[in-house]
């Protein structure tokens, strides 16, 4: 009674699964077809036209005979990739290949987002050939391909049962967010190496000019990166302090009426925009460093190294205190009990015993924290001052990322704009040498700590 039972589960288990297949690729099947419908639909003036992925794949858009609107070729690459993941992942399912399967229509689906960005390159262009009115979107194809490609990814999913599809989603997850790190570093690669190769790498990075827009421009960033590391520095120095030991408290001291005080407090610091930042500091904090500074002999308007230290200092500490807090809280309890029973009191305790314990932890806070001030633009623009000069605590300086976002929005194609990604490639570059800097600084210190 039970052998067949369980023959009856595998058939229907088996006509699932078939049944699935097929759907799976009936999907892929009609996302394919959905390629020769109405894809997308541009406006010139008074009239418009409907082309089909095929026809964008092959053809150009002529206005008259005198107007040719080329389809970008990036554009055509995505639905070239579209139809072949399509077809692939019917193939790959018939073949009883269901992960590769569903990686393949999840390449069509995003080859079919990524379409949409074009529009505006294929409306630049008539623009520019003296089109008035342009305008352009994506029709039934495109949702058909979207739906029917995304539609197939999950059926691929189903067949494979729960747990592999659990397991399968959650090495996409991954395989996303190092896709993601491995574009951003092969586009800053790309768009801001030839600038460098340009100017050149010395010129570069130790010019102590910075006039893009002269008659002989100058590209130098060396005043620009000695903000930065000044900034971050001086950040660290008044942060981790403060934030370890506001951490500590939290965790090992204070009663329980104001850590619900003090914590709320810290979560709220982490929830404050920006922005907000930067005006607090350019309404309160640069005029009690120029009101301050002056009155003991300094020249200063306020805005500077000094005004930027300071509110990097107060927008990595609520990444520190949480960190480090959390971090000190997994510390096994029969550590502090070993420590005070051998007569140790609180406060040793807690710096000979507990705070090595959570080193890396702490360790990784810092590195957060460090992020945190290295990146941060919109703050930073507001009490800086902007001006590229040798850095000083009380003149007006323009670190990397103020540097980029102040020049973004008037810079001009050409080897100025490029040169602004050429500082975002260096920004990244320190960011990761700093990130590895303390993972190895923390597995070593978890070694020493294992011996």
């Amino acid at each position: 009674m039970e052998t067949e039972k369980i023959n009856v589960l595998r058939g229907e288990n088996k006509a699932r699964r078939t049944g699935l297949r097929l759907a799976g690729c009936l999907f892929g099947v009609f996302a394919i077809l959905s390629l020769f419908l109405p894809f997308s639909y541009f406006l010139f003036d008074n009239f418009s036209i409907r082309l089909s992925g095929f026809q964008l794949l092959t053809s150009n858009i002529r206005l008259s005979d005198s107007i040719l609107v080329t389809i970008p070729l990036g554009m055509r690459i995505c639905l070239v990739i579209s139809f072949a993941a399509l077809a692939a992942g019917v193939i790959l399912i018939l073949a009883r290949k269901y992960i590769f399967a569903c990686t393949a229509f999840l390449a069509a689906v995003l080859c079919t987002v990524a379409e949409i960005t074009f529009i505006p390159t294929v409306t630049q262009f008539a623009a520019h050939a003296g089109i008035s009115k342009v305008g352009g979107g994506m029709l039934d194809g495109w949702t058909g391909v979207f739906v029917l490609a995304l539609c197939g990814a999950i059926v691929s999913l189903s067949v494979m049962g729960l747990e592999k599809a659990a397991e399968m989603i959650f090495k996409i997850s991954a395989c996303i967010c190092i896709g993601a790190v491995i574009t951003i570093i092969i586009y800053l690669f790309i768009y801001g190496s030839p600038a460098i190769f340009q100017i050149g790498l010395g010129k570069f990075l130790f010019g102590t000019q910075w006039a893009p827009t002269a008659a002989d421009p100058q590209f130098g960033i060396l005043y620009m990166i000695l903000a930065s590391l000044i900034g971050c520095v001086g950040a660290i120095v008044i942060g981790v302090p403060i934030g370890l030991l506001t951490a500590i408290f939290l965790a090992e001291i204070a009663p329980r009426w104001m850590r619900n005080i003090v914590r709320p407090s810290v979560e709220l610091l982490a929830g404050i925009p920006s922005v907000i930042y930067g005006f607090w500091g350019m309404k309160v904090l640069v005029p009690q460093i120029r009101t301050t500074f002056t009155r003991l002999g300094y020249n200063t308007t306020g805005t500077g190294l000094m005004a930027v230290i300071l509110i990097l200092s107060i927008m990595i500490l609520p990444t520190i205190i949480s960190v480090a807090e959390s971090s000190l809280k997994s510390v096994p309890a029969s550590y502090t009990e070993a420590s005070l029973a051998l007569g140790n009191t609180k406060i040793s305790t807690i710096f000979a015993v507990q705070v090595p314990a959570a080193r890396s932890g702490i360790l990784a806070a810092i590195i957060l924290g460090v992020g945190r001030a290295i990146g941060e633009t919109m703050a930073v623009i507001m009490v800086a001052g902007n001006i590229v000069q040798l850095p000083s605590l009380f003149s007006s300086v323009r670190p990397m990322t103020a540097g980029i976002a102040f020049e973004m929005g008037y810079a001009a194609a050409g080897l100025h704009r490029e040169a602004l990604f050429g500082i975002g490639l260096v920004l990244f570059v320190f960011i990761m040498l700093v990130n590895i800097s303390f993972t190895f600084l923390s597995k070593r210190g978890v070694q020493m700590n294992a011996k």
